[in-house]
């Protein structure tokens, strides 16, 4: 669906993407995750052919974006993190420029501006940031892009919008769609994410389908004594930080690692990604991360999309 290949950009003589390659070939949502100054949003701009890359190939949906075809830009649909809108209410937003994206579903819009509770007949001078932001969600859900990338869509959102927002991504209508979500509130969106992607340093560093994490990793939180035990089990600590009277970590789990081991309170939550832990392990330790996902794969488990240092998934 999309193809990056050595791609350099960044601003004034200051080098952002070095050499930076990437590849995505089916439906998913995408997290991507960096520390700030990495280059999300820019990412985002040049897949939707705001930006011009220095040197190097970008190609999505088999078109460049920058050329700015008609056809690719009814295809691929952009929330920036900061916008603007014209002074309509949103039915008019709908009437004004659905017309651009052929798959547009008005059933769809009326649908998600009810879950987000968003007024339809209110103008959007009339309405606060967080209204405006959900207005811009809906209807960039109901273009049903095949394409659709969104640079911190639940900034500015109260809890039970966030919910909701989730809610709507995980409906049968967005399963074709590729969303690719730049994202620093890393815990709102866990439980939606099929792929994972951090980048820092120029390059894409992780690229790998959140099954295949469940499977190289254990999470969660431990007193010192089952810390040993673990690592005794061949689970090498990665990452790990205070919390409370225990420790919160990130470990390697071993290939040959039994399933019934460790049976508890904590053990489903062992086998679950907390984002906020992976986030925190990949900024202090990604050799580490990248450890346990080059081991699973050299002694034959099933790793698909996961990218190490230099390569391409």
């Amino acid at each position: 669906m999309f193809n990056i290949e050595s791609l350099s950009y960044g601003h004034g003589h200051s080098l952002l993407f070095d050499r930076f390659s990437a590849r995505a070939q089916e439906p998913g949502v995408y997290g991507l995750f960096g520390p700030n100054g990495s280059g999300k949003s820019t990412l985002l701009k040049l897949m939707s052919g705001l930006l011009t890359p220095w040197s190097g190939r970008c190609e999505v949906l088999g078109y460049v974006p920058r050329d700015r075809d008609p056809v690719f830009l009814a295809q691929v649909y952009l929330v920036p993190e900061e916008f603007h809108l014209p002074d309509l209410t949103p039915l008019r937003l709908m009437n004004d420029h659905a017309g651009l994206y052929p798959r547009f579903s008005a059933s769809h819009y009326s649908d998600y501006l009810s879950a987000l509770d968003v007024p339809t007949k209110i103008r959007f001078s009339a309405m606060s940031l967080g209204q405006k932001k959900k207005a811009v969600m809906a209807f960039a859900l109901a273009t049903q892009t095949p394409i659709l990338l969104m640079d911190e869509p639940t900034n500015g959102l109260d809890i039970v919008s966030r919910s909701a927002f989730k809610r709507l991504l995980r409906q049968s209508e967005q399963q074709e769609r590729l969303i690719i979500i730049s994202t620093h509130q890393a815990h709102d969106l866990e439980s939606v994410l099929t792929h994972l992607w951090f980048i820092g340093q120029g390059r894409l560093i992780l690229n790998v389908a959140m099954e295949n994490l469940a499977q190289c990793l254990l999470m969660g939180a431990a007193n010192a004594e089952e810390l040993i035990a673990r690592h005794a089990q061949g689970q090498a600590t990665i990452y790990q930080e205070p919390l409370g009277q225990q420790v919160a970590y990130v470990a390697a789990r071993s290939v040959w690692q039994p399933d019934h081991l460790f049976q508890g309170s904590e053990h489903n939550a062992a086998h679950s990604i907390q984002m906020e832990l992976l986030y925190k392990a990949m900024s202090f330790n990604p050799e580490g991360i990248l450890r346990a996902l080059s081991l699973f794969t050299h002694q034959g488990a099933v790793i698909k999309q996961t990218s190490l240092p230099g390569s391409v998934a």
